[in-house]
């Protein structure tokens, strides 16, 4: 099942669209971060390595999370695997100097929601979270439009059962009435 906007943390809905930054450069967390916030998404959290993100991402289930692919403690494949195994649908921006092919195949693999190459533009950063999260959305939305028919289907079988049962229901009734009438 997707989910998107999930809502442990408090007034979530007024917070718009969230986020965690993973890097093991503290400046370069803190410089997105801010870039971040600058242009409306919330950070929810920073952490400094792979195994730090799992558990970020675990407690606040953020919208999209930014991570780096090198890092010394758990790096942005391993960290990558993982939190596909929690949440398939996640958004996950992996940010690299890495330009190899072979990084790139790696992590497309792993099926990362998208690669930003250092140095980055934070308008393009932006504009990849934006078209990710509205994807997002238009799947969730197209998704809840196939349940929502289901749902009425289903109603439609259960008013109709409902009500040849209530049928049945008064020729019971009439049919004990007319077996004691007869007696």
């Amino acid at each position: 099942m997707k989910t998107f906007l999930r809502k442990p943390y408090e007034n979530r809905d007024k917070i718009g669209i969230t986020a965690i930054v993973i890097d093991d450069d503290i400046d370069t967390a803190s410089v997105l971060s801010e870039f971040l916030q600058i242009k409306g998404i919330s950070v929810i959290g920073k952490g400094y390595d792979g195994m730090e993100a799992i558990k970020m991402y675990k407690k606040l289930l953020p919208d999209v999370v930014f991570l780096d692919v090198m890092m010394k403690n758990h790096d942005g494949f391993y960290t990558l695997e993982k939190i596909r195994e929690i949440e398939p649908h996640a958004i996950v921006i992996l940010i690299t100097a890495d330009v190899t092919e072979e990084t790139r195949k790696r992590l497309l693999a792993l099926d990362a929601s998208s690669i930003i190459y250092k140095p980055y533009d934070i308008n393009e950063v932006i504009s990849e979270t934006n078209k990710l999260v509205l994807r997002l959305k238009q799947e969730l939305l197209e998704d809840i439009t196939v349940k929502k028919a289901l749902l009425e289907e289903l109603n439609a079988i259960l008013e109709n059962r409902l009500t040849r049962s209530k049928i049945d229901e008064i020729r019971k009734i009439q049919y004990f009435d007319k077996k004691e009438n007869l007696t």
